[in-house]
């Protein structure tokens, strides 16, 4: 793992290059991405207010851009390994601060554009699962920010039992969680959990009827009986997400949503 290029891989990731290309797929990120800014936001007590924001994995900055914007933040700045990524943040967001570079490049992210001081608030939504070492991030993380937004995938489920985490991943995902795992990582590096709770993004409308849509395009392309099989199999994962909620998120896992507090000097 030590000699992968991460880089190389997000630059040319299929999902982030459909996204920065394909203008029906960045509208799907985009109600994905929304989906994920309200209920980040929607931790934040009326008590506590930010005057500045950074994002870690930011990728084009649209979520940095949406948090920001419902928190009234206007002092925004965005890292991420992918230089395509930044390369469209930048032209998309020209009054943020962007900086392509890697993990290790957060204290001198600090120095530079804070001279030292922390960010009040740092965002990491689908970040943590594609780093090597999560606890030695999730430490670094609480000596550079007050408070921290996180949005973790929870993918110990039945649906991704054989699924193979790692550099092979296709999707970059370098190991699993559930709540607990995530709990304990976020009090192991040193923060407080103001807030938390967990979602599955199939119970909002929009997102799921775009989960919809590919189940039914990848059911096209299959022979009779296997279009039959799958017709079948989706129907009753459908009645179980409709009539059993619990179960539905054993078998497809869900998403952690939490505000931490960093008590590092």
């Amino acid at each position: 793992m030590d000699n992968f290029d991460f880089k190389e891989f997000y630059d040319h990731q299929p999902d982030y290059a459909a996204f920065r290309n394909d203008t029906d797929k960045r509208r799907e990120y985009d109600i994905a991405v929304t989906w994920k800014v309200n209920n980040l936001c929607s931790l934040v007590p009326d008590s506590i207010s930010f005057s500045n924001i950074l994002e870690i994995g930011c990728a084009m900055g649209i979520l940095l851009n949406k948090v920001s914007d419902s928190l009234s933040i206007k002092d925004r700045a965005g890292l991420d390994i992918s230089a395509e990524n930044i390369k469209l943040a930048k032209q998309l967001f020209p009054e943020c601060t962007f900086i392509q570079g890697k993990v290790e490049d957060i204290e001198l992210i600090l120095l530079t554009e804070k001279q030292g001081k922390k960010f009040d608030l740092v965002i990491l939504s689908d970040i943590v699962e594609h780093i090597p070492d999560d606890l030695d991030f999730m430490k670094k993380v609480s000596g550079i920010s007050s408070y921290v937004m996180i949005n973790l995938p929870l993918e110990k489920c039945y649906r991704n039992r054989n699924r193979n985490y790692g550099v092979d991943d296709p999707s970059g995902h370098l190991r699993n969680y559930n709540r607990h795992d995530a709990e304990r990582l976020a009090e192991s590096a040193g923060f407080k959990i103001i807030a938390s709770f967990t979602a599955n993004a199939h119970y909002n409308k929009e997102h799921f009827q775009i989960y919809w849509k590919n189940r039914r395009d990848r059911i096209r392309g299959k022979s009779f009986f296997k279009k039959v099989f799958w017709t079948i199999f989706y129907f009753l994962l459908d009645v179980i997400r409709i009539f059993a909620p619990l179960l539905y998120i054993k078998i497809s896992g869900s998403n952690y949503f939490a505000l931490l507090k960093s008590f590092a000097r």
